[in-house]
């Protein structure tokens, strides 16, 4: 345990200096937040790993555990206080950070609120999945992994269905977008793409942050446009139409239907891999054993997040392509990504590496030239 956090102590040292002194930052803003947000996110990345790992290297406790009545309450709630306690000094560090450059606004107890609120779902989910695994692994030990993926799929369905109509209200307020020039012109972009169905929200977002942004969710006839208020406070309407003609992409393009089958498959892949590495394991189902199969599951998220971010990233590459087409005027557009930039105080052109682990969009500096190429293209055409 000592070697253990000596190393990971080592580990936040160098990367947190390396982040603030040499990292070569690429940011609209004056400060090295867009830097410290990269060695926050990589000091919390190894955490679930390094429990998990010394839970299984050090196993007396859960199994004293395996013997309790109610087993599986205290097991999950052993672990999410346990993950809770560990990432919680560098996600209050960070807030702090964040509400001193600006970028968040919330009170700290409704942050810390929020935080308990989003840990209880946590718990919740890691209930059902340690409870459920369980019992299949031992009612069905030979093909445990395809008995569990098929019961996985309408459970993905239905939370994908409710997370916007139940999920998403219990942490903002949503309303209904306010006639007006702006709803118009959503209006025009959906029904040219030939979207009628789908509602537009705006989330009371600036009293928690002061950052841009916006997004699409929801599946069959629950497809949500969302808007945050502090992108129609801080931008003009024709940035914004650009954006939104960006989110209607991923309507076109089915990305969000794409995401569910792409996560049905790479789960599919987890748990036959889980399978059979667990075939020869006495006592599958118990908690020891439940723990490994955790360790390896996060093992194997952790190789397969590249994938995963690059396919996000040309799905939004993707979007961006459409909105350009759409969007007669690109000045407009080139104003909202460098307003994004500057509200976010984000690295702009992040290291290839970094962009490999964590980014799930385009760089923005990779967006403003694109949009400048195509100025200069449109104007060489005339």
């Amino acid at each position: 345990m000592k070697k253990i956090f000596f190393l990971y102590l080592t580990y936040i040292t160098v990367q947190f200096l390396y982040f603030y002194f040499l990292y070569p930052l690429d940011s609209l803003s004056d400060s090295r937040y867009g830097a410290m947000s990269h060695a926050f996110f990589f000091a919390m990345w190894p955490l679930q790993l390094l429990i998990l790992a010394w839970l299984v290297k050090h196993p007396m406790f859960i199994k004293r555990l395996e013997k309790k009545r109610y087993k599986f309450v205290l097991y999950t709630t052993f672990l999410i206080v346990l993950d809770y306690i560990i990432h919680f000094p560098f996600r209050v560090t960070w807030y702090i950070i964040s509400v001193r450059e600006g970028t968040r606004t919330q009170g700290f107890f409704s942050w810390l609120l929020e935080g308990w609120l989003s840990t209880g779902l946590f718990w919740i989910s890691l209930f059902v999945i340690v409870a459920g695994t369980s019992f299949v692994i031992k009612k069905w030990p030979v093909i445990w992994g395809w008995i569990l993926w098929a019961l996985s799929i309408p459970i993905v369905l239905f939370v994908m269905f409710v997370q916007p109509i139940w999920i998403d209200p219990l942490f903002d307020d949503f309303s209904s977008l306010e006639n007006g020039e702006l709803n118009q012109g959503i209006v025009d972009l959906t029904t040219e793409a030939g979207i009628e169905d789908a509602d537009i929200f705006v989330i009371n977002k600036s009293e928690k942050v002061s950052t841009y942004n916006a997004y699409v969710t929801g599946i069959f006839n629950h497809a949500r446009i969302v808007l945050w208020d502090t992108t129609i406070n801080g931008m003009e309407t024709s940035e914004i139409l650009f954006i939104m003609a960006h989110e209607i992409a991923h309507y076109i393009y089915h990305h969000v239907y794409w995401g569910i089958g792409l996560y049905l498959v790479l789960s599919l892949l987890i748990l036959l891999a889980l399978q059979k590495l667990s075939h020869n394991w006495i006592d599958a189902h118990k908690l020891p054993s439940l723990t490994k199969l955790l360790l390896i599951t996060v093992i194997i998220l952790m190789v397969m997040q590249p994938v995963q971010l690059l396919v996000s990233r040309q799905m939004e590459i993707q979007a961006d392509r459409y909105a350009i087409k759409q969007t007669e005027n690109l000045e407009p557009a080139l104003t909202s990504y460098y307003q994004l930039a500057e509200q976010s105080r984000t690295d702009i052109s992040p290291a290839f590496w970094i962009k490999l682990l964590r980014s799930s969009h385009p760089p923005i500096a990779d967006r403003i030239a694109r949009i400048e190429e195509e100025i200069k293209n449109r104007e060489t055409n005339q």
